[in-house]
């Protein structure tokens, strides 16, 4: 598990909501050529599809951008955004969404909808957050109050994975399906930005046999100024350094 090591702060000034301040916005794209997406064989366990997709890497042919990664935005000192509630379900035996962000306090809900029994597992780094035993139907509520990245897997079936990343504020984003992002109300100034992805080359497996990826990251400098958008552009994903 690695936490957000958040960069410093080029500028900073005090981040209230204003009718000045700007957005920013941009896209991740995958460079080189992307391989057919796995399958996962599942011989087993019969209340789960005997086949299912891996979703750890989902790019967009026409223009190669890459879904599902995390923006984060330095903002040491930002305005906090209030606690709220959160959805993390297990459906056909895959969690979803892969990666969400949410705010230190949020009540999450743990949902399972399959016909089969599940136990959700997150941790914190090498800590474990929450265990959640979830027969059909059943759902659970557990409380984020530590920022950071959770890994989220089932004990259950080795290819379930979902991430969770928890900030005090609220500049944060996640690519869509064509890899493109959008942060608003973003008080001007220059910052660091950084885009972190779970990755897709392989480290081997953990214990209970769930598959291991290097997590990769690209940092870039962004200039917002008053009622106007910047773009950021990031395309030289690498691997994050150990403890990011």
């Amino acid at each position: 598990m690695r936490r957000a090591g958040l960069l410093s702060l080029l500028l900073f000034c005090a981040l209230p909501v204003s009718a000045a301040n700007g957005t920013i916005e941009g896209l991740v794209t995958f460079t080189g050529e992307t391989a057919p997406r796995a399958m996962f064989a599942n011989r087993d366990d019969h209340d789960c599809p005997h086949g299912i997709a891996q979703n750890h890497l989902e790019v967009r042919q026409q223009n190669l951008g890459i879904r599902n990664v995390l923006i984060i935005l330095e903002a040491a000192g930002a305005r906090e955004v209030q606690s709220r509630q959160a959805k993390l379900s297990v459906k056909g035996c895959v969690l979803s969404p892969r990666i969400q962000w949410v705010s230190l306090g949020t009540s999450l809900q743990v949902t399972n909808e399959d016909p089969g029994d599940h136990r959700i597992h997150a941790f914190l780094k090498t800590a474990s957050a929450f265990d959640v035993p979830l027969k059909p139907g059943q759902q659970a509520r557990r409380p984020i109050v530590q920022p950071g990245f959770y890994k989220v897997n089932c004990d259950r079936h080795p290819w379930e994975r979902a991430w969770i990343y928890a900030s005090e504020h609220p500049y944060v984003a996640i690519t869509d399906t064509n890899g493109r992002f959008q942060i608003s109300e973003v008080p001007p100034g220059r910052y660091a930005i950084r885009a972190w992805h779970e990755g897709w080359q392989e480290q081997g497996k953990d214990s209970q046999d769930h598959l291991e990826f290097q997590p990769m990251e690209e940092t870039r400098d962004v200039k917002v100024q008053s009622k106007r958008t910047a773009s950021v552009r990031f395309d030289n994903l690498s691997p994050a350094p150990e403890g990011r």
